[in-house]
Formats: C-alpha cells, sequence, structure tokens
C-alpha cells in the first residue's frame, strides 16, 4: 500500500533526474496535489487502490466544475505519467489510467492584437508614474512582442542571458535551449532599460527583469501590469488580452511578415512544426474578414 504524498514526491525527483523544466515538475507536483486531495475525499486514500472507475467519476466531476477538456486532458496526462513510473519501478502491474480516452477538444478561435492595440499597449506602458517600472514594462513587451516568448521565460532570464545581438533561452518548456535574435528596436529598448536599471540599483541582482524593490519579478506582475494597460486602451472584445496573447501576436504576425513555419517554430520554442501548425490554426484576425470577402461567391459573379 502506498501513500500518495510519497509516491508524487518521489515521481516528482525522478522527472527532475531526467531533465524536466523547474516550471514543468512544479507544475506536475501541483496538478496532481489537486487530484490526490480528490481522491482522498473520496475515501482513496492509498494510490494503488485507484481504479478505472475512480477516474471516470474523477473527470465527470471535473466536467461538472466546469473545466475545459484541453485542462482535464492535461490532468490525466499528469496521472497517466505518474502510474506509468509506478509500473516502471513495478510498485503496481498496470496502470489505471491507460485506457481512458481524452476528451474531445475544441479549438477555440484566438484573435491576436492588431498593430493599432500593439502601439497602444507601448504607449501606455511607458507612460508608468515610477520611470523604472515604465520602461521596464515596456521592455517586457516589446521582448515577447519581437521573439515570442513565454512569460515565465521572461521572468527567469538572468543578465548572463542577454548577450549582444541575442538572447539565450535556457531549460524553457521540454528542457531546451534557444537563442532569439535582438532586433534593432529591442536593442534600444534594453539599452535604455539598462541604464535606467544600473543607475537606480547598486544591488547585483542575477535576474535581468526585476521588482521595484530589486527582487526577482513575479508573473503575476505581468498579468498585473496588462491588467493596468487594458483599462485605458481600446481593445477589441474578441481579444483575450493576457501575456499569453502577446505570444499568439507574435506567431500571426511573422507568418504576416513572410518567415517561414520552420523559423517560426523553432523560435517559439516548439517540439514539431506540427505543434506551430495546430497553434496556427486557431489564430484568426480583420485581415482574414478581408480577404475572404475580397472572394465572396455572391460579389463575384460575373
Amino acid at each position: 500500500m502506498y501513500n500518495w504524498d510519497e509516491i508524487i514526491n518521489e515521481f516528482a525527483v525522478d522527472i527532475q533526474i531526467k531533465g524536466f523544466a523547474k516550471s514543468t515538475i512544479q507544475n506536475y507536483h501541483y496538478k496532481l496535489k489537486k487530484s490526490k486531495l480528490y481522491f482522498e475525499e473520496q475515501g482513496i486514500n492509498k494510490i494503488d487502490n485507484l481504479t478505472k472507475q475512480d477516474i471516470k467519476e474523477y473527470i465527470a466531476q471535473l466536467q461538472q466544475d466546469g473545466l475545459q477538456s484541453s485542462t482535464i486532458n492535461s490532468i490525466i496526462n499528469k496521472l497517466i505519467k505518474l502510474f506509468d513510473y509506478m509500473v516502471d519501478e513495478e510498485y503496481i502491474k498496470t496502470n489505471p489510467c491507460s485506457k481512458i480516452k481524452r476528451l474531445k477538444q475544441q479549438n477555440k478561435i484566438i484573435y491576436p492584437l492588431d498593430d493599432n492595440e500593439i502601439r497602444q499597449l507601448l504607449a501606455i506602458a511607458s507612460k508608468n508614474r515610477y520611470k523604472y517600472l515604465g520602461q521596464r514594462n515596456l521592455t517586457i513587451f516589446a521582448m515577447m512582442l519581437e521573439c515570442g516568448l513565454r512569460v515565465s521565460e521572461v521572468v527567469n532570464l538572468k543578465n548572463d542571458d542577454i548577450l549582444e545581438n541575442q538572447i539565450i533561452i535556457r531549460n524553457s518548456k521540454g528542457n531546451k535551449d534557444r537563442a532569439l535574435a535582438i532586433t534593432p528596436i529591442l536593442k534600444k529598448q534594453l539599452k535604455k532599460y539598462d541604464r535606467i536599471k544600473n543607475s537606480r540599483y547598486q544591488d547585483n541582482c542575477e535576474y535581468y527583469f526585476i521588482s521595484y524593490f530589486c527582487g526577482k519579478i513575479d508573473i503575476k506582475a505581468v498579468y498585473e501590469a496588462m491588467q493596468t494597460i487594458k483599462k485605458q486602451a481600446f481593445i477589441r472584445k474578441v481579444v483575450r488580452f493576457s501575456p499569453h496573447t502577446l505570444r499568439h501576436t507574435y506567431a500571426y504576425m511573422q507568418i504576416r511578415n513572410g518567415m517561414d513555419i520552420y523559423t517560426l517554430s523553432k523560435n517559439m520554442g516548439h517540439t514539431s512544426v506540427v505543434m506551430t501548425q495546430n497553434y496556427l490554426q486557431t489564430l484568426k484576425s480583420d485581415d482574414f474578414v478581408e480577404e475572404s470577402v475580397k472572394y465572396s461567391t455572391l460579389m463575384n459573379l460575373k
């Protein structure tokens, strides 16, 4: 009979040894602990007592709680990995999740920012009453739009990761490093940020983007900065104004500006071009409406 916490912690060490990124390990740990709490509430106090039917009932409860199919599938995938580990270690003979079918996912249409919304975002960000925060936030948003970074990658950047003409993203999703070009317009903002940061803070923090009190910036701070900007900007209602929207915007803009999908896939840190293609299929903009109208059946009758 195996204790939930012991197995989850043991599994976390195993994926750490395998080289999983720190953020990925934390995500596994968090979601597995939430699953464990649900099963313990159902009286399943030992992990090896879990059955296929228990998991089906758990999925039904998650649906009832209003979770999206993609979120539920992510939770189930983590349980599958956990029980695969237990099978490999010969703690159990079979994985109770192995024949659980994934839920059908509906790809939601995602609208990136348009040119005007990007200009508003950058202009408002720069007008913070605190000069340092204004330049820091402007540089963060410029970097995300120019490089397509995940918000977790931005906050984990260290001073040594910013080179003369490249940004090095270390131990990202999939535990891969990648290099991204620093464009001239981004370099200008980086230099301005460096000058203000170095004149204000004498303590040498290892992280590149730091808080007002000279500590590592939190992901929450980026979300809050965007929510403050949203109140002042004119953003279309169809746009979900969040840090990840900037990554979507980057992907859309690169394709619009002529980048090939293979380069885009590498820049975004995707494991395959297929993932990038799936990513792009959900993106829509006002441009596609204009293109569709041009080829209207009825408007082009001879």
